[in-house]
């Protein structure tokens, strides 16, 4: 599914969408309720990641994209 299709299903935006997939922007609640819904899942499946060996073999929620500092 493309970034524009699932972004106009959930009703957010495809930076959005974009920001969530590359680890850059995490999601409250509203909108990871849109984002199960979209993909027909139970939100706890978005968050489980206990049957992806790989993913947890690979240090799963260990790594996560580098934030940019803001300057003052």
């Amino acid at each position: 599914m493309s970034q524009q299709k699932l972004a106009d299903l959930c009703e957010l935006s495809v930076d959005q969408i974009s920001n969530i997939e590359r680890g850059k922007n995490w999601t409250g609640e509203v909108s990871l309720a849109f984002l199960a819904r979209a993909l027909r899942v139970p939100v706890y499946s978005l968050l489980d990641y206990s049957g992806n060996q790989a993913f947890v073999n690979g240090g799963g929620l260990l790594w996560r994209a580098p934030r940019k500092r803001r300057q003052y």
